[in-house]
């Protein structure tokens, strides 16, 4: 009688919920443990900031693609490219249009600063205390972009809200699996309710991108190119993180409307850009022949 509380027996599995619950405190311990095992191959070199960022990717990409794919193979009985990694020429046209199109949004969220007189630039330099050279450009672009945009897609858009979508169906697993992001972020610092609340929108951004292709590509290449152009490139805190950048700059204004510390995403001004974004999703995908139309 209790096994049927644990168990699909219809499946021959765990249910969605104990399976996302033992996933995500595995992720905590998991990450600890590689974490133990790795920095002390980088040494004092972790005082660099690029290094540190390249560190952090290496850190996330084995830690969520082990615990993925163990959970995937041994615990939800699939495989871990059903969860949308499905390699094919369109998966790179996806993250190229999608890394590109989060670097419009980064740049229409700067130019709109400049605009209305929000920021004043101190300087633009490749050098001195920014980046300074091309293996740090390559460090931060890897760590700051491509590993954290793989990892926080295949763990939030792929694991945690499909196995939400089998436990307690679509539209609640949207709505959950936003909550979870938002609250996730929370932890970061200089955060606000108000970041909370857009990061929610963030997270959906990426779940559209899920939902108009079958796949994640859209979505990590768009989370790539977010978290890269924000910060080293435009100069603005990732999420209440700093990174090494491009152009320095000084903010100006309600901390609402600037970001502050945190960044974009704790602005009211990243909410039609936001919008923007969906729209040029739509267009990209509407004419995919593999679109799951059922999901929008």
């Amino acid at each position: 009688m209790i096994k049927k509380y644990f168990i699909n027996q219809k499946e021959k599995r765990l249910r969605a919920g104990w399976r996302l619950l033992l996933f995500l405190i595995a992720v905590p311990v998991t990450m600890r443990v590689l974490d133990m095992i790795i920095r002390p191959l980088f040494g004092n070199s972790l005082q660099i900031n690029a290094v540190k960022w390249s560190f952090r990717g290496i850190l996330v990409v084995l830690g969520v693609t082990l615990l993925v794919w163990i959970w995937r193979k041994c615990i939800d009985k699939k495989s871990l490219v059903s969860l949308g990694l499905k390699v094919n020429s369109m998966a790179w046209w996806d993250m190229v249009i999608g890394f590109l199109l989060s670097v419009l949004m980064a740049g229409l969220f700067f130019l709109t600063m400049m605009i209305f007189g929000y920021i004043e630039i101190n300087e633009i330099s490749w050098h001195g205390d920014y980046i300074v050279s091309g293996l740090e450009i390559v460090l931060l672009f890897f760590g700051i972009g491509l590993a954290t945009g793989y990892s926080e897609e295949l763990g939030f858009r792929g694991y945690i809200l499909q196995n939400l979508e089998e436990g307690i169906g679509l539209r609640w697993a949207i709505l959950v699996s936003c909550i979870l992001y938002g609250a996730m972020h929370m932890a970061n610092p200089n955060s606000t309710i108000l970041s909370g609340l857009l990061i929610m929108g963030f997270g959906f951004l990426r779940i559209f991108g899920w939902l108009r292709t079958g796949q994640l590509w859209l979505s990590i290449g768009m989370h790539a190119g977010w978290n890269f152009s924000q910060g080293p490139i435009f100069g603005f805190s990732i999420s209440g993180l700093e990174s090494n950048h491009l152009i320095k700059h000084t903010l100006q204004g309600p901390r609402w409307l600037t970001g502050g510390e945190f960044g974009p995403e704790a602005s009211l001004f990243i909410i039609p850009i936001l919008i923007l974004a969906l729209f040029l999703m739509y267009l990209w995908s509407r004419k995919r022949e593999d679109i799951p139309w059922g999901r929008v």
